[in-house]
């Protein structure tokens, strides 16, 4: 049997695409299945295919909360599939939502920020503490600035080293194991993007309520001052997670 050659990336909400990560997968060789199992009425385990069909797994992020089973049943299959992701040791990258899918898949705990005694953490600003020889993580301690646009938190624990954090967020990356992210924050927004994610109603009215009303004028003003020096930083990160897709993949 030949090694899987699929990504699967799921998404949450339409908007929040995987810009960035899409684009490192370009030409690759590889099949990217980019599907929505929470928009599938009854959706069950059959709804998503088997690790072992899998070169690699992306969860983007997207308004739910990561515990909210009885909202959106279909995040418990995401769970489960990321429990068996991380056992089978495939490449595995969570974003904002998907990073908080994969921690509870780990056992850690996530917290709303109120729970913390913090708001939401939206805006651009630069990561703390990382991890330089992380391969994923390690490229971006040089970087200006990234998008965080989150509530909950991730609370730290057993089986997830933390590779960087900001002054509210003491989780905003970690990796499980040899092969498995989570990243709080938003590597895969481009200005572009974010226009989109402005664009909907309920984005502008969050950012609005948590930065003030120059909310979208400084998130795009940020955007655009930030990508210059942070696009081949993230490219390089991104690379990192191709090249394991296209080793599990044989290619």
């Amino acid at each position: 049997m030949p090694p899987p050659r699929t990504v699967l990336v799921l998404q949450h909400v339409e908007v929040e695409k995987p810009g960035l990560i899409l684009d490192a997968l370009d030409g690759s060789g590889l099949d990217v299945d980019v599907r929505n199992v929470l928009d599938v009425p009854g959706a069950s385990a059959d709804d998503l295919p088997a690790v072992g069909d899998l070169a690699g797994l992306v969860v983007m992020g997207g308004p739910m909360n990561a515990d909210d089973l009885t909202g959106h049943p279909a995040l418990k299959l995401e769970r489960d599939l990321l429990v068996d992701a991380v056992r089978a040791g495939v490449p595995t990258l969570g974003v904002c939502l998907g990073a908080q899918l994969l921690a509870r898949a780990l056992g850690l705990t996530v917290r709303t920020g109120a729970e913390l005694g913090h708001g939401s953490e939206i805006g651009w600003s630069p990561l703390r503490d990382v991890d330089r020889d992380d391969p994923v993580l390690g490229p971006l301690a040089d970087a200006p600035a990234v998008l965080h646009w989150h509530g909950d938190r991730i609370v730290p624990g057993p089986g997830a080293q933390v590779l960087a954090r900001t002054d509210t967020t003491e989780c905003q990356a970690f990796r499980a194991g040899t092969a498995a992210w989570g990243l709080q924050f938003h590597l895969e927004v481009t200005p572009a993007l974010l226009d989109d994610w402005l664009a909907e109603q309920s984005f502008a009215d969050e950012a609005t309520e948590a930065l003030g009303p120059d909310a979208l004028k400084r998130l795009r003003t940020d955007a655009r001052a930030a990508a210059p020096a942070l696009r081949p930083l993230a490219d390089r990160s991104l690379a990192q997670l191709r090249s394991l897709f296209l080793a599990r993949a044989g290619l």
